[in-house]
């Protein structure tokens, strides 16, 4: 027997059985036919009620979920409740927090799940989340809203669409699962830059503010709604109010604008001040110049198109077979000038020298380099 609470709110009535009706609806409208009610008599099978509320309360008396639909209909075995047009409101602790329309709606298992199909619409009351999609689930008692089904979503600070969402409105985090793609919301996407997130699955911490992957994130920033970076990793996150992107595992980076490639196991990037640490071994390469360098750890200040190497530094002019190791690197990024220090040694094969010292100032592409502070020994290799 269906135990959610039906209040009859215009007081038409149509039923596929004609019997039972005056005794199911009694004196008038507005009749609360509650589980407490003890003349309560319950539903005809296949009865259908027009403009009607439906609500359920836990057992301490405390909302659930009240749905007002056009119409109502039980099933044949009366355990089920269809409705058209359902418009209500999900409970929490006594409060609403979301507010939900839709096409069609069903209450289930003695008001313990209800479900949403067709254009439906969810609108966070506290959080300020606005979700859309196609079939919705509200378990009350496991505190858990899902969304299935060309799910988009929008909220102050980002904006998603998945194939499933999960919200546990308790721990103030969303599940996204399947082809997920999120953005930062800005101002003027025009103007501002923002981030756009792809994945299979992302979690979304919004009272903390930050997104979590578990599995192979890919990061892109826009500016004037073009790409200017794009960072990859096996796993990785973004902090939402500090602007900081930390990617593991098999990173890549692609700085467009500079042009240069970066690959590590680990990247922390400031996406506001510009600024990209990697403190695991890296590799940069920087395709038009063909110039490859290596290193323990670096810094990148994409602003000013200025990288800093330290520990194991090699750098490799391919075109013109040049080769310089140190301690530590600057490499300026628009002027295509190095300058290294601690331990230099600069090779080049045509004509073959070999130059050491304490410091270097110079470019790679073009063979251009001084050594200071040390020996330098010339090769010549005959014809």
């Amino acid at each position: 027997m269906a135990k959610w609470r039906q209040l009859t709110m215009g007081g038409a009535a149509i039923a596929a059985l004609a019997i039972g009706l005056y005794s199911l609806l009694g004196p008038g409208p507005g009749l609360n036919r509650g589980a407490d009610d003890p003349s309560a008599t319950e539903p005809e099978p296949g009865l259908t009620l027009r403009d009607v509320t439906l609500e359920q309360p836990d057992d301490d008396g405390q909302m659930l979920w009240r749905v007002k639909g056009d119409e109502v209909t039980y099933s044949t075995d009366q355990q089920v409740a269809f409705i058209t047009r359902p418009d209500g409101d999900l409970f929490q602790d006594g409060e609403v927090i979301y507010k939900v329309v839709a096409d069609t709606g069903e209450v289930r298992e003695n008001g313990s799940v209800i479900l949403l199909r067709g254009n439906i619409v969810a609108t966070g009351v506290k959080n300020g989340s606005i979700l859309r999609g196609s079939e919705m689930e509200w378990r009350p008692q496991d505190d858990v809203l899902i969304m299935r089904d060309q799910i988009t979503g929008t909220h102050p600070q980002l904006r998603a669409a998945a194939d499933e969402a999960r919200v546990f409105n308790r721990e103030n985090r969303m599940e996204l699962e399947g082809n997920v793609v999120a953005s930062t919301v800005v101002a003027d996407p025009q103007t501002d830059p923002w981030l756009k997130l792809q994945a299979q699955e992302l979690t979304w911490f919004w009272e903390d503010e930050r997104v979590e992957s578990a599995q192979p994130l890919r990061v892109e920033q826009f500016k004037q709604n073009a790409i200017t970076d794009i960072v990859v990793g096996q796993r990785g996150s973004l902090d939402l109010a500090d602007q900081l992107v930390a990617l593991r595992g098999q990173v890549a980076m692609q700085m467009l604008e500079l042009p240069l490639n970066m690959t590590s196991e680990a990247l922390d990037w400031q996406v506001d001040e510009e600024q990209v640490a990697v403190n695991q071994p890296l590799t940069l390469v920087h395709p038009e110049n063909k110039i490859r360098v290596t290193a323990r750890q670096g810094q990148m200040n994409l602003a000013e198109q200025q990288i800093m190497l330290s520990q194991d530094v090699v750098a490799v002019g391919e075109t013109n077979q040049t080769r310089m190791t140190s301690d530590r690197l600057n490499w300026n990024v628009e002027t295509e000038t190095v300058v290294a220090e601690g331990q230099v040694n600069y090779r080049q094969a045509d004509p073959a020298i070999n130059l050491s010292g304490s410091r270097a100032v110079g470019r790679l592409d073009d063979e251009t380099v001084v050594v200071d502070g040390g020996r330098v020994v010339t090769e010549i290799v005959p014809n």
